[in-house]
């Protein structure tokens, strides 16, 4: 789950303010806004007036991976990325964006795609590495030489299985993305002035004065020359001949920011919905004739995605609100780590108690997911250490009880704490005395849409066919090794 951002100033002679030159902190004050997405590194590339891409990258958060960027040239147009690794052995050669190719194009991407081996093999690439952004910026090229930008993304579109959003420079200087045919990654076009971005999140955005923001539809692609001129389109796709959108779930639910916004909506209405539709779940399952207040003391958030589904929690049930858990905002997000030993150390590190005021209480911790059960675990027990009468956990999000090959890092089931448990089998591993989840209905009443990729909670993947199949078999004999 990366950020993407691309920045392309129009030339305007009438505006001085809009010379070229630019470019590359417009991308960096964007991509600052992304930081969330991904916190393993960061790049940025831009196309210098000599008609050469010069690029800085690094390892680590934004402001230390992208520390050199006044060294790049004066430039018009760039292309930015925070990465979250999902494929790829990690290092700084896998941080994008990758400039390749002849001529040369800079490509980032955000998603995941499942048969880039079968692929490599059927195009004849020789990889440099193990990013499936390699295959797709060669295969791109190659299309691109062979018949233009329409027939590349054509290809893509029609030969590629999994999620992804692109946004790339090319030699002329035209900035241009383009968005999977199921939507499963966002993407959106921003215009202020003479300024026109491509970003992975409103938010992103929302930093340029009185900016215009488009969705990039499922299988859109769309150019931005020099001069401004937007070309848009969409392309059918022989993988999604239903045309029915497939927008991740879990974008809503954890992974993007509550000032962004999807489908005119912001995340932060979205989920206190999800909120408000969880509090009616968890009154449903309560003893017949108890109130909330007969079973919770406090509802309580594990910051900080989860405070306001909380708040909407405890206005829905009368329940007091407290924020008893305090979040080390210098520690990283512990789900994008990448290993177990890593996840549990940085819990450790990230959340602490208000230890006096929990004594005696009987509290309702919110989450907006449960997914290996690390944090839930753990902040049960601390609870239990600080004296708390009584944990529940309720979650905003359904059992998670499949893997996701698009681009979130769960791929296993095994992982996964709700993988072949019943809901009481599943708080009695958490360690919690109940447990209540919004329903999956309750999910697509809150988001108010139904064309939604909930292939993690149901198993259902939009882009199953046998592409899909063989990928999932060899992940079934790599783990039996």
């Amino acid at each position: 789950m990366c950020g993407l951002v691309g920045v392309r100033l129009v030339r305007n002679p009438q505006n001085p303010v809009s010379s070229d030159g630019r470019a590359a902190e417009y991308a960096l004050n964007l991509l600052l806004k992304l930081q969330h997405r991904g916190q393993d590194g960061a790049g940025i590339s831009v196309l210098g007036d000599d008609g050469v891409f010069a690029t800085v990258r690094g390892l680590g958060l934004i402001d230390v991976a992208l520390k050199d960027w006044t060294e790049l040239p004066e430039s018009g147009v760039a292309v930015a990325h925070t990465r979250y690794a999902t494929t790829g052995t990690g290092g700084v050669g896998e941080v994008q964006p990758f400039v390749k190719g002849s001529p040369k194009v800079a490509l980032a991407h955000n998603g995941n795609i499942v048969n880039t081996a079968e692929l490599a093999e059927r195009f004849q690439l020789q990889l440099d590495t193990a990013s499936d952004l390699d295959v797709l910026q060669q295969i791109f090229l190659k299309q691109s030489y062979a018949g233009g930008f329409l027939q590349a993304v054509q290809t893509i579109f029609d030969e590629f299985n999994g999620s992804y959003a692109v946004v790339g420079v090319d030699l002329n200087g035209d900035l241009f993305g383009f968005r999977d045919p199921f939507g499963i990654r966002p993407l959106f076009l921003g215009r202020s002035g003479d300024i026109v971005a491509l970003a992975s999140e409103t938010a992103s955005l929302s930093i340029l004065a009185d900016c215009k923001v488009d969705e990039i539809r499922p299988g859109e692609w769309v150019r931005v020359s020099k001069d401004g001129v937007v070309e848009r389109g969409v392309l059918r796709s022989k993988r999604n001949s239903d045309s029915k959108e497939r927008f991740c779930m879990f974008e809503v639910v954890y992974f993007s920011s509550p000032q962004s916004e999807i489908k005119n909506e912001s995340i932060y209405r979205l989920r206190f919905r999800l909120g408000q539709d969880l509090a009616h779940e968890i009154f449903r399952q309560l003893p017949v004739g108890h109130s909330p207040r007969a079973e919770f003391d406090f509802v309580v958030p594990v910051p900080d995605t989860s405070r306001t589904a909380a708040i909407a929690v405890a206005e829905t049930l009368s329940v007091p609100y407290r924020e008893f858990l305090v979040k080390n905002n210098y520690v990283t997000r512990t789900f994008i780590l990448g290993r177990q030993d890593q996840r549990l150390k940085a819990l450790n590190q990230k959340l602490s108690l208000i230890g006096p005021e929990i004594r005696g209480q009987r509290v309702l911790l919110v989450d907006d997911s449960v997914v290996r059960g690390n944090t839930s675990r753990l902040m049960a027990l601390r609870l239990r250490e600080a004296g708390a009468a009584s944990v529940s956990l309720a979650s905003t999000c359904p059992p998670i009880t499949h893997g996701c090959y698009y681009g979130i890092d769960f791929p296993d089931p095994e992982e996964l704490v709700a993988h072949g448990r019943s809901v009481p089998e599943i708080a009695k591993s958490l360690g919690v005395d109940g447990l209540y989840y919004i329903s999956l209905a309750g999910l697509k009443s809150a988001l108010r849409n139904e064309n939604l990729c909930a292939a993690c909670l149901t198993g259902d993947y939009p882009t199953r066919d046998a592409s899909f199949e063989r990928f999932l078999e060899q992940r079934r004999k790599d783990r039996a090794k």
